[in-house]
């Protein structure tokens, strides 16, 4: 996988794309993504999956997550289904979300050819043009019926390809377009436009999972401040833990929100890695981060280069209110020596 990933960084550099890789060996495919994307105010997460028919909730969930929080779009990479490879020029959904090949990929940057096949478990259909579909077909002076039998299908069921009611499958559309000789009529989707269904509200991601002491005084002194914890444990993504006013939605006008948080206490081994992969999706989504530390934390391998706040928790109780709070992750600045007061 690690090579797929590669060849397809490159190639989306090639289309002039901006690329963030985070491949930090033993972490590669830890988090619900392999490479995030960048070209003008657009933003895609891109996911590359051996088998699109065994993959972890988990991360079919932290992929919409991050959909909805960073207002991105997913571009997931398959290879193949429980039974054979992937098929080009085709989208494959699970749990609403669309998979390509990567030579789909390559097809669409290098080409601007789009997929016109959706296949689901129940087998694959095509977008027709309905109105270019009807136009060829009275052109070459063939009537619905004609059409409708040489196919093999009803003449209502022509109709209702016609009028874009129902989708024709794979075979029924190739019939039709060698019929008509015709492959403008196959409608091309746009999966960079996709729109993805995330059907929970942001209050359902907050879901309290198992924390411990450390984590729980945390908590309870961010609430205390008046705003909102939403723990992320499971290592999809690079923080422990999302910070939001009470009230927060996608369209919030403060710029601090969502904050990512990272925590360590005493007992943690510092993770270079892990905090330039924290510090890396920060500067890619223009967003703050702030390192949450035991008040006996050490310091010594902190690189203050990556320019994220660092609080101990003796200083997070001194806030009283969010207001503080947004000040002192605005106005703070890591010390030279790394070490915090």
């Amino acid at each position: 996988m690690k090579n797929l990933i590669q060849r397809i960084n490159q190639l989306l550099k090639e289309a002039k794309f901006e690329t963030f890789v985070f491949d930090f060996t033993s972490n590669i495919n830890k988090f619900c993504y392999d490479l995030i994307v960048k070209r003008n105010d657009l933003v895609f997460i891109f996911k590359v999956f051996p088998n699109i028919d065994n993959i972890d909730e988990d991360i079919i969930k932290g992929i919409k997550i991050l959909s909805k929080l960073l207002n991105s779009k997913p571009l997931l990479i398959g290879v193949k289904n429980r039974y054979k490879n992937l098929e080009d020029n085709t989208i494959y959904l699970r749990s609403d979300l669309p998979f390509i090949t990567f030579n789909s990929l390559k097809r669409i940057l290098k080409n601007k050819l789009y997929p016109f096949i959706l296949s689901q478990r129940g087998g694959g259909i095509v977008f027709i043009d309905g109105k270019l579909l009807k136009t060829l077909r009275e052109e070459k002076n063939v009537t619905r019926k004609e059409l409708s039998e040489e196919i093999g299908i009803t003449k209502r069921t022509l109709c209702s390809y016609e009028s874009e009611n129902m989708r024709p499958s794979k075979n029924i559309a190739k019939k039709i377009g060698e019929i008509l000789d015709s492959k403008a009529i196959f409608r091309e989707i746009n999966v960079f436009n996709w729109n993805i269904k995330i059907n929970f509200k942001i209050e359902e991601i907050n879901k309290k999972e198992d924390l411990n002491n450390f984590e729980e005084h945390i908590q309870n002194i961010i609430e205390d401040i008046g705003i909102k914890s939403n723990w992320y444990k499971n290592g999809l993504f690079p923080f422990d833990m999302l910070i939001s006013p009470q009230n927060w939605d996608n369209y919030s006008e403060n710029q601090i929100y969502p904050l990512f948080s990272d925590i360590a206490n005493i007992k943690d081994e510092f993770d270079k890695n892990a905090l330039l992969s924290l510090f890396t999706f920060t500067k890619v989504f223009h967003k703050d981060a702030l390192f949450i530390v035991d008040n006996d934390f050490k310091f010594q391998n902190f690189n203050s280069t990556f320019k994220i706040p660092v609080i101990k928790i003796r200083t997070l109780e001194k806030i009283d209110n969010e207001d503080e709070f947004i000040d002192y992750v605005k106005k703070s600045k890591i010390p030279p020596s790394g070490e915090q007061k």
